[in-house]
Order: C-alpha cells, then structure tokens, then sequence
C-alpha cells in the first residue's frame, strides 16, 4: 500500500475527488496517509475518524489543500454540505473514506478505489490485497497513462 501510494501521488492534482472503498482494516487510510505523506511530505497524518476531516497544505504558494474525509459517522448529505467538503473545490484534492452519499459525489467524477482482502490469512495482508479502479472514461485514461506497475 505504501508503494501504491507513492506511485499513485504523482496521478492525483487538485480538484481530483478520490473516494476509498472497502471493509474496515483493509488498508484505506493506510494508502491515503502514504499519498499525503508523498505529496506534502508531512508525516504525521492522523486519521479522520472523529474529526470527520483533516486538511493538509497541498502547494503552499497557491493555498491548496488535501481534504482527507471520513464520512463513517455522517448520517445525511447535508452534513457533508456544513463541513464545506466540495466547497472552492478547485483548490482541494479531496480523499474520501466510506464515500456514502454516491448520488451526489458523482457529480465531482470521482475515482473510486475498492480494497479486498481476499484470504483470512491475516499475516500476509499485503500479499492477498486486490485494488480496484473505477471511475469515467478519464479516469481510466489518466491511470493507464500513468504507468503504474508495483
């Protein structure tokens, strides 16, 4: 995941909306705490669980920033609307776990990355995880074009 992670910083730019999917300890803030510690170089990156969002700066000169979101506890899209996520959107790369509310998130074409575990063999976690990519036609092209190989 870390390498995933490393790899896949030099895709992301801002107003990119990437919402993690999969069950709970597959490895979601795991790989998003790698694409941030990449992009900013800021080690520290808590996870959003009860804060709901973290932000980190993203281009200093230009006041952008990553968004990390957790939206586990949110009940309704409005809340999502009061903490401002999708707000000035063209300054946030916004990273979004347990990504409810599709309806209205498919409006910002996200890239969608699904994590399995696909053994119970919990040792070897590393080796038995499957990434998923799904998202529009841009999306796909922006990822092949990206070369991606681990």
């Amino acid at each position: 995941m870390k390498k995933l992670g490393k790899k896949l910083s030099n895709v992301f730019k801002v107003k990119d909306v990437i919402c993690m999917n999969g069950n709970l300890g597959v490895g979601k803030t795991y790989l998003v705490r790698s694409l941030i510690n990449n992009m900013t170089g800021i080690k520290e990156v808590p996870s959003p669980t009860f804060n709901l969002v973290q932000t980190y700066p993203l281009y200093c000169s230009n006041n952008n920033e990553i968004w990390h979101c957790d939206f586990y506890r949110l009940n309704e899209y409005e809340e999502v609307e009061e903490i401002g996520v999708f707000e000035d959107i063209k300054k946030k790369m916004i990273f979004i776990e347990w990504p409810k509310f599709i309806k209205q998130i498919n409006k910002y074409d996200p890239l969608n990355i699904s994590i399995e575990i696909n053994s119970s063999k919990k040792e070897v976690v590393s080796s038995i995880r499957t990434v998923t990519f799904f998202g529009s036609n841009a999306w796909k092209e922006r990822i092949l074009n990206s070369n991606i190989t681990l």
